[in-house]
């Protein structure tokens, strides 16, 4: 064998790293390795990390290996190490790390590796684990698996607990125990200390979540592994992790595949596809070069040594400036959430994933592509956290209040109460919208009416805030209808000027409006810095609002719609939607719901649907609507449904008169 080269602490890879780069300023091959096999540069990991070696820009990840047999994955690891990786990416619970060791010392007795030492092995503890008393326990049954006498790098999976068992996945909502975030990275800083772990670190961590361990860590985590890609570039977090000094490492870099769909939102991305083409590169390399200019390490899979081989061929070329841009703007939607790793009953994970839809306005977190409407009447707080916690449960992360609904308090205490569970991670995961009323619509009430929706939802920011309608009503409490000797000329510059305010002073991550139409965004765009990034209209089959969706796809504006169904009967008559014949026989031939096929349709437009359902079957089935597609003929017969609006200023505020005399008064000077 050759003389072991010595392994470079965090602190002084990193100094080396920056001795010796190239031109580009790209970091050079890692100085922990022998050099002789290795063809993937590395990356310090966090400066306080401890005294681990560089993290190989490009490893091999074992998530979905086992599937293949153990014949076939002991083949795919010793063939990735003889091809250059020097990264292995293992965990309890993949059951992989028996196999990940026998490969690494097979390696090693076939010269393929000059020791252990060469290769960088990451594994993690699982939620069944994350227990105190169990961090340690789980980590020398790894090394025990491994047969080895440390790891690199060990991280905390997720940022959950489980009732104490043997790894297993999915796990059921009921076990979930409240983390003792602060006993465990204690348990963590210890495998550290006593050199089982040259390095600790988290994966599946938010902002919030790091923000919390950062408050009382010594030893601050080195890595944050979480799924990163083109389609899902979290822009945050790597500002976060890089201004904390702490590394990311992506997994699923090309996409992953979702059980309910299949299409891999990566390799079938059209922008890719097009890059990778001028390029003469596959997608595949595209998005690895991507994620590598990002600064991130990544772990990848394949069973295929031509696959292992291309996938480290992205360090010799560069992306070009029109590349990236083109790539930043690729609609952006996450594959991982919670939801997948839980069940109800212990048999399946959740398959309903949710696209989502990237806000060109603003800075909010991408919104999911359905939400649920929170407006009921009559109702009661009890009622309204109870469905929520069932849309929550069902796979919704997208709430849609506002000041005059009521619900905003049990909206709130129903997201905090899911965090406690571990439905969510953290609020961040939920999308929240809410809206100013027509009362508070003056310059001077907008600021203090968002403070006091965000007081009902006990949060620090929503996602999206809304101009609930484009008319002015003498300030005073809340009332619906209002009278029509009420309304004041609307304020269009002061008001969005105080909405503008409510951005910048990041207590509304997006702001937009509501029931607007062209030509009052005209007005409205003529004085705005921050353009609306949402107008959420009443829209479905019945109700098209072509004109409207066209304006707003040319000016960047994403549309929503509320009555995605039909909505309200608001004067006794039936609902043209789910009583329509032609969406009933689409609905027929297709095996769905009148419900879904409206909602599939509004969907396919490119717009976001916000269904209000209570029941927690229907709040499934408005969910199920990502897996398949309406026909050209259906699209064609929808288009030619008789078109009738249900929801008019007229109904909503003025039952005794008509709205055009309300125009008149209001809006004299378009």
């Amino acid at each position: 064998m050759r003389r072991r080269r010595p392994s470079l602490s965090v602190a002084s890879t990193a100094l080396a790293n920056q001795a010796a780069v190239t031109k580009t300023g790209e970091p050079m091959a890692s100085p922990g390795s022998s050099g002789r096999c290795s063809r993937t540069p590395g990356f310090p990991a966090g400066p306080l990390g401890g005294g681990g070696r560089a993290v190989p820009a490009v490893g091999l990840g074992t998530a979905s290996l086992r599937s293949v047999g153990e014949e076939s994955f002991r083949g795919a690891l010793l063939a990735a190490l003889e091809v250059g990786y020097r990264h292995i990416d293992t965990a309890s619970v993949y059951g992989s790390e028996r196999v990940v060791g026998e490969a690494v010392a097979g390696a090693a007795r076939r010269g393929v590796i000059a020791c252990r030492e060469e290769v960088f092995v990451t594994t993690k503890v699982w939620c069944t684990q994350c227990h105190p008393d169990l961090v340690l326990p789980s980590l020398r049954e790894s090394l025990q698996n491994l047969q080895m006498e440390y790891v690199d790098m060990y991280l905390v999976h997720w940022p959950m607990s489980v009732k104490p068992t043997k790894p297993h996945y999915p796990m059921k909502r009921e076990d979930i125990m409240p983390m003792d975030l602060r006993g465990v990275w204690q348990a963590m800083e210890e495998c550290h200390q006593l050199g089982l772990a040259k390095m600790i670190g988290v994966s599946n961590f938010t902002t919030k979540k790091l923000q919390e361990l950062l408050a009382f860590a010594k030893i601050p985590p080195a890595v944050n592994q979480v799924e990163l890609n083109p389609v899902w570039q979290q822009k945050k977090l790597m500002e976060f992790c890089k201004a904390k000094g702490i590394h990311v490492t992506a997994y699923f870099p090309l996409g992953g595949r979702h059980s309910t769909s299949t299409v891999n939102p990566v390799l079938d991305s059209d922008v890719l596809k097009e890059i990778a083409a001028a390029k003469g590169k596959s997608v595949a390399q595209i998005s690895l070069r991507w994620i590598y200019e990002q600064g991130a390490s990544m772990v990848t899979t394949s069973t295929k040594r031509e696959r292992l081989k291309e996938n480290i061929g992205i360090f010799d070329w560069q992306l070009s400036d029109e590349d990236r841009l083109k790539i930043s703007q690729i609609p952006q939607h996450k594959t991982v959430s919670v939801l997948s790793i839980l069940c109800p009953d212990g048999g399946r994970a959740m398959a309903v994933v949710v696209p989502e839809a990237v806000l060109r306005h603003g800075d909010a977190r991408p919104m999911p592509a359905v939400g649920m409407g929170v407006a009921e009447y009559p109702s009661t707080p009890e009622r309204t956290r109870d469905a929520v916690l069932a849309a929550l449960e069902a796979g919704f992360r997208h709430f849609d209040t506002a000041s005059l609904y009521r619900t905003e308090a049990p909206l709130g205490e129903a997201i905090a109460e899911a965090t406690r569970r571990g439905l969510l991670a953290s609020r961040e995961e939920a999308f929240v919208t809410t809206k100013l009323w027509c009362t508070q619509c003056h310059p001077d009430l907008v600021l203090p009416s968002l403070r006091e929706s965000l007081r009902n939802l006990q949060m620090e920011y929503v996602d999206l805030y809304l101009i609930h309608w484009p008319i002015s009503v003498k300030p005073g409490p809340m009332v619906f209808p209002v009278k029509k000797e009420d309304v004041v000329p609307f304020d269009f510059g002061g008001v969005w000027r105080a909405m503008e305010e409510c951005h910048r002073l990041g207590l509304a991550k997006a702001i937009g409006v509501s029931n607007f139409t062209t030509k009052h965004l005209d007005k409205l765009l003529a004085v705005a810095t921050i353009l609306p990034a949402v107008n959420q209209v009443e829209m479905n089959p019945v109700w098209q609002q072509r004109t409207v969706r066209e304006y707003c796809a040319a000016k960047g504006i994403r549309v929503a719609a509320y009555s995605p169904l039909g909505g309200q009967n608001w004067i006794g008559e039936g609902n043209d939607v789910m009583e329509s014949p032609v969406l009933a026989d689409i609905a027929r031939a297709r095996g769905k719901s009148i419900a879904q096929v409206s909602l599939r349709w509004i969907h396919e437009q490119g717009v976001t649907p916000i269904p209000k359902s209570y029941n927690k079957e229907r709040l499934k089935q408005n969910l199920e609507i990502f897996d398949w597609e309406l026909t050209k003929e259906d699209r064609l017969k929808i288009s030619q449904i008789p078109q009738k609006k249900i929801v008019t200023a007229a109904r909503m505020f003025s039952p005794d008169g008509e709205f055009a005399s309300m125009t008149c008064h209001v809006y004299k000077d378009e």
